[in-house]
């Protein structure tokens, strides 16, 4: 079903910054994982002084990802996330590459993706356009780090065709052409007409209650989704990432008491949020509501690393349960007295003496 409930969904003022942050969350933990894998933008120029042609999908996923959220975002996601690397997998920290990265990112997202911007073929040319400056200034940009910060006997030849040219012919194969083509199908496929895509499986919620939504926009395509089982998803995705980093770069697991007190304190806020309102007793916003829920998420991560405490773990979750079943309870008596009030108003003494017989 596509609906317009887009008057409906409330417009709060944190939900620029809140996004901005997802985004480059979003961006570095991409470039964590993929880095795992395929290795990171910096892995072909440290320690290695060969000349060799490479496609890099870390470096075509970082370019498409960069254009798409815009300079700010690119260039602290690009800086981060190899220095995040770096700490995990590297024996020294380069911060020459760190800023290598994050310029490529800014310089790539100054030409930041619109919708519709791509049905226009002059777009197509400017971005290409765009990439092939971007590679020659980040070429250039190598070849003076490697002249001035590393104690080099290469000639400078050598360093122009092994570090400064490698990364241009790395830019050309792996983003040049294929990025353009990238954002016309993103541009085609999310934008040519716009969507609203309200279902109810998702939402959790009919139209009339889209307050208690919150959408992610592709082009010009919003899906919406349950505010705190958004906030609840997304706090599992990030624990999980973090908690790796972590044990990556320390080289150390959490504790399980550390774990069994988040999972103790974490969901307290989330439960007063959704129980005051179930109650009747205030109206939550969808800024609670995503927040609860990224705490509850984290929580729920948490559960993993309470093995030594098995028994108690599943006495804290039976609690819990056992709460949210009598808000419900209490929460839907309540909202049957309401309505009966409204359609039979009597004094609260009759409601009570109808509800004894």
């Amino acid at each position: 079903m596509s609906v317009d409930p887009a008057n409906k969904t409330p417009k709060f003022c944190l939900r620029s910054i809140f996004m901005n942050i997802l985004i480059t969350v979003f961006i570095i933990m991409s470039y964590i994982y993929i880095s795992e894998i395929f290795g990171s933008i910096s892995i072909p120029y440290i320690g290695i002084n060969e000349f060799s042609i490479i496609f890099g999908l870390l470096l075509l996923i970082f370019t498409f990802f960069s254009i798409i959220a815009g300079p700010i975002q690119a260039f602290i996601a690009g800086f981060l996330g190899e220095l995040l690397y770096q700490f995990a997998f590297y024996n020294n920290i380069y911060l020459d590459w760190c800023l290598i990265v994050a310029i490529y990112g800014l310089i790539a997202g100054l030409y930041k993706y619109k919708p519709l911007k791509y049905h226009k073929g002059m777009a197509v040319y400017y971005t290409f356009l765009l990439l092939v400056i971007n590679s020659f200034l980040v070429m250039f940009l190598i070849i003076v780090f490697q002249l001035s910060l590393y104690s080099n006997p290469l000639e400078l030849e050598t360093i122009f065709i092994n570090f400064g040219f490698k990364f241009f012919l790395q830019t050309l194969i792996s983003t040049i052409f294929l990025i353009p083509i990238l954002l016309v199908i993103y541009d085609k496929i999310l934008a040519s007409k716009e969507r609203h895509l309200y279902y109810l499986l998702l939402t959790h919620h009919p139209v009339e209650a889209s307050d208690h939504t919150f959408y992610f926009q592709f082009g010009r395509t919003k899906i919406y989704f349950c505010s705190r089982c958004s906030g609840m998803i997304i706090g599992i995705v990030m624990s999980i990432f973090f908690t790796h980093l972590t044990e990556l770069i320390i080289n150390t697991q959490f504790s399980a008491e550390i774990a069994l007190f988040i999972i103790i304190v974490f969901p307290i806020p989330g439960m007063i949020d959704w129980g005051t309102q179930k109650l009747l007793f205030r109206k939550s916003t969808t800024e609670s509501r995503l927040l609860t829920g990224f705490i509850i998420g984290v929580a729920l991560h948490f559960i993993s690393y309470t093995k030594a405490y098995y028994f108690l773990t599943l006495i804290i979750i039976t609690i819990y349960f056992g709460i949210l079943f009598l808000l419900i309870f209490f929460g839907q008596r309540k909202i049957f007295r309401e309505l009966k009030k409204e359609l039979n108003p009597l004094s609260p003494e009759d409601l009570d003496n109808d509800q004894d017989k």
